[in-house]
């Protein structure tokens, strides 16, 4: 089964901050710093996210239906591939 919280931005953020709170405890300034670079990256992921989200809001087209996300029951278009 596929996962999908990719397009999650809470997901993202979550990372961002658990980045963030190892990056706080960290003594050597240079990892520190990358750690905090990966914090950036995981904010930049969320905000990519943001519009496949707000595609599956009530009334909108479902991730499935736009290509975002895992086709909808019975559809016959196949998941992205991401090699």
């Amino acid at each position: 089964m596929f996962d999908y919280s990719f397009n999650d931005p809470k997901h993202w953020r979550e990372r961002a901050e658990e980045a963030r709170a190892r990056a706080e405890q960290m003594t050597d300034r240079d990892a520190r710093q990358m750690m905090l670079g990966i914090a950036e990256d995981y904010e930049k992921l969320a905000k990519r996210a943001e519009p496949a989200r707000r595609l599956e809001a009530p009334g909108r087209l479902s991730a499935g239906a736009s290509g975002l996300g895992p086709p909808s029951p019975g559809s016959t278009r196949k998941p992205p591939s991401y090699c």
